[in-house]
């Protein structure tokens, strides 16, 4: 993380189209803080969709890691104890 990425919100506030542009532009995420603290990142839509995807697919990758060492359950006693768990009837 850069530096000039870092910005505090009275800042950010005051300069906003500004900060806009520079992480469109950039494609580098900046940091927002509050009373020094990060509290907030901004991210351009392609960064953020980007994150989504390489985090749904590490999700997708552990769970066909799970399954291929005989981790996790068949369908059906997945359903069943989804139902167990919200009160639900499967039995329509």
């Amino acid at each position: 993380m850069r530096m000039e990425d870092i910005h505090p919100m009275s800042e950010h506030r005051a300069n906003l189209t500004e900060h806009l542009r520079r992480v469109q532009e950039t494609g580098r995420p900046m940091v927002i803080t509050q009373n020094g603290r990060p509290a907030a990142v901004l991210l351009s839509p392609a960064k953020y969709d980007e994150l989504v995807r390489a985090a749904d697919l590490a999700a997708i990758r552990q769970g066909v890691s799970d399954a291929e060492a005989g981790r996790g359950q068949d369908a059906k006693d997945a359903l069943r104890d989804i139902a167990a768990r919200y009160d639900l009837n499967l039995d329509r």
